[in-house]
């Protein structure tokens, strides 16, 4: 696994676990913000998954293989977009949730990909540490005791 990719996903955890310990344990003021910034954070990532998706279709495609072979991937690469979007217009719990399943979801994508030789083995390993963290994240929201979860 590249050094820098896995430095670069471990400091993207940063903001899940910052946000998700001040929802936990700040100061009651600031826990309903971090709940919504926990939030909005989740969506934003899976919306940087969904366009990963795409980069692995649209360069496969580059690459010569049949458009059809990777429509399925660009339909599944806007999903976690529209997740995302969803969980921030719904908010409070099954926002948390909606994210958390989504960060999930993606995971099964790319498990797909490394196992279908269109994505490196170390991309594989590292997505499943960085989605599983990043969901146990989004659960921590949800089943916040707080006004918002």
């Amino acid at each position: 696994m590249p050094v820098w990719a896995e430095r670069l996903g471990l400091a993207g955890l940063l903001p899940f676990f910052g946000l998700a310990g001040l929802a936990w344990l700040g100061p009651a003021t600031t826990q309903g913000p971090a709940l919504v910034a926990l939030l909005a954070y989740g969506a934003t990532i899976l919306s940087f998954l969904g366009g990963i998706a795409w980069g692995f279709a649209i360069a496969d495609t580059r690459n010569g293989a049949d458009l059809g072979r990777n429509a399925p991937l660009f339909i599944l690469g806007v999903l976690p977009q529209l997740l995302g979007w969803a969980g921030l217009l719904v908010g409070g719990r099954m926002g948390h949730l909606a994210v958390a399943a989504g960060l999930l979801a993606v995971l099964w994508i790319d498990r797909r990909l490394v196992a279908e030789g269109r994505a490196p083995g170390w991309y594989g390993a590292l997505r499943f540490r960085l989605s599983v963290l990043a969901g146990l994240a989004m659960l921590a929201g949800a089943f916040h005791g707080g006004v918002l979860a």
